[in-house]
């Protein structure tokens, strides 16, 4: 209850005059619109935040770029009705590092048994290669969810995968590319996913780099909403960015180039597409670490792979 309809209350409860009580109370009355009023104010003012330009202090920020995952602050707003987190100019060591193949073999053997693990992540994430960003950009402050794609992927009301804020699965990339462009944005390159991942502290998990369960929608049999996970968020503000869906990004797969490339975009042609961060049904830390690639043919689609946006800064 309202604090001036608690104060009339109290109070009339004390006075004999019936019109003493009645005054108050149209007092009291009074306040409701008074304090909704100022709720819907305050709730526009938020609203308009998310749809203003970022200062003009954050934008220098972001294209003078960082070196450490704690120089920046997340940064979000609603770009063509896509909530979106800002990436800033910098550099990063992209792949895994030796003792980082260590751990994933570790997680790897741990979950088949010793000497079961068929993954041969040295030859998927290495050589470990500086990639550098000089121009900032957007990327999708959570993956795309049935509710903004407008549709789950069962038009059975009664099936699992019907939440509002579930992410969106089981699309293509065709689908999920087209999807992007018309919202004015496109699917990220794989350095790009990486970068707003793990920032240029080069962290094995969005967090750090110690693996917990608590911060990761995985090892589950079905979705959960996007962003329900905060401890999870990596340094740009970008939610499940490990667990929830696997995401598609715009690459072709092909090993990575001995080369420390700007801005790389990928191959330009190949067989499968990228695929990054582990999803609900991911059962080992393996599969959602940072640095964990994936391949599928463009064509694929099934419940465990969805997607999220990103654009330029303008």
């Amino acid at each position: 209850m309202p604090l001036g309809i608690l104060s009339a209350v109290r109070v009339t409860s004390r006075m004999s005059s019936p019109l003493r009580s009645s005054r108050l109370i149209i007092i009291g009355l009074a306040v409701i619109p008074l304090i909704a009023g100022l709720a819907a104010g305050s709730f526009l003012v938020r609203t308009t935040n998310r749809t203003q330009p970022p200062p003009r202090q954050v934008v220098d920020l972001a294209r003078a770029g960082v070196t450490r995952n704690a120089d920046w602050q997340p940064m979000t707003r609603r770009l063509d009705g896509l909530e979106m987190a800002l990436v800033p100019a910098g550099c990063f060591t992209m792949g895994s590092t030796d003792p980082q193949l260590e751990m994933a073999i570790d997680s790897c053997e741990r979950f088949f048994g010793s000497g079961r693990c068929q993954v041969d992540f040295g030859q998927v994430e290495s050589p470990a290669h500086q990639v550098c960003f000089e121009h900032p950009f957007w990327i999708g402050e959570t993956e795309v969810t049935n509710r903004l794609y407008g549709s789950s992927s069962s038009t059975d009301m009664g099936a699992m995968y019907r939440g509002r804020s579930w992410p969106r699965e089981s699309v293509t990339w065709h689908e999920a590319s087209e999807f992007c462009l018309a919202h004015n944005g496109r699917l990220p390159t794989e350095a790009e996913w990486e970068f707003a991942a793990r920032g240029p502290d080069g962290l094995i998990f969005p967090w750090g780099d110690e693996f917990d369960l608590e911060n990761v929608i995985s090892g589950r049999l079905a979705p959960s909403d996007v962003a329900s996970v905060p401890a999870g968020v990596s340094w740009v503000g970008a939610f499940d960015m490990s667990g929830g869906i696997v995401e598609w990004v715009a690459d072709w797969y092909a090993p990575y180039p001995e080369a420390s490339p700007t801005g790389p975009q990928g191959p330009l042609d190949g067989q499968q597409r990228i695929l990054r961060g582990g999803s609900w049904f991911s059962f080992a830390s393996f599969f959602l670490r940072t640095s964990h690639r994936e391949s599928a043919s463009p064509n694929i689609a099934n419940s465990t792979i969805g997607f999220r946006c990103a654009r330029d800064l303008e």
